[in-house]
């Protein structure tokens, strides 16, 4: 069991020790929320790295030596061993997908933050990479039918891609759009409506 699953553990084991106390009994209550605190203890200990972690490239940091595994680290304010053991896992599936230089690169040049906004980049380096070797083996695909199933495959994955860049950018700008609708009197008494849509963070005119 890693760290960051046995302080999980530890710390449900504290949340149902708290809850369980009876209040009917103080002394058995103050003894269950005692073991609560004492369990809690535990579990952030295990989550306290022994030494700072360090930053590395894409806005990640670089796992301790100690722990014997490549990869890079989220940069947090104030990392812990939960985040160190996420960041190895989400940056060995881009490795594991052949995309890591790939992942890491898109991360680092449209600045992602956080967790999400990193995944995104790393699901849009796995789609483009699969989607350009699609593209490639069909060129050299004698049959048309396989042929046009790789093309509509590589299809696909392009507009997650774009679907996906779409999601990133409104993470990162908090724009969403808005329609503005207008009643126009126009020649003949008939009505015209016209529509305006835009980004909330654009500027009325």
């Amino acid at each position: 069991m890693t760290a960051a699953k046995e302080a999980i553990r530890l710390r449900q084991a504290a949340q149902r020790k708290r809850l369980l106390a009876p209040a009917y009994d103080p002394i058995r209550e103050s003894c269950d929320i005692g073991e609560a605190n004492t369990l809690e203890h535990q579990a952030n200990s295990l989550l306290t790295p022994l030494k700072p972690l360090k930053t590395g490239s894409g806005g990640e940091i670089r796992p301790p030596m100690t722990l014997g595994m490549a990869g890079l680290e989220e940069a947090l304010q104030k990392p812990d061993m939960l985040s160190l053991e996420a960041t190895i896992q989400r940056t060995d599936l881009a490795e594991k997908a052949g995309v890591f230089e790939l992942a890491i690169e898109a991360a680092e040049s449209s600045k992602a933050e956080g967790a999400v906004q990193k995944m995104i980049c790393h699901q849009m380096a796995a789609a483009h990479r699969h989607a350009m070797r699609l593209l490639a083996e069909s060129e050299a695909q004698q049959d048309s039918v396989e042929k046009c199933r790789m093309a509509a495959t590589a299809s696909k994955l392009m507009d997650a891609f774009s679907r996906a860049a779409t999601a990133l950018q409104r993470l990162q700008t908090g724009s969403s759009q808005v329609v503005t609708v207008q009643h126009v009197q126009i020649n003949g008494g008939q009505t015209a409506i016209v529509g305006n849509f835009r980004g909330a963070n654009a500027k009325s005119e």
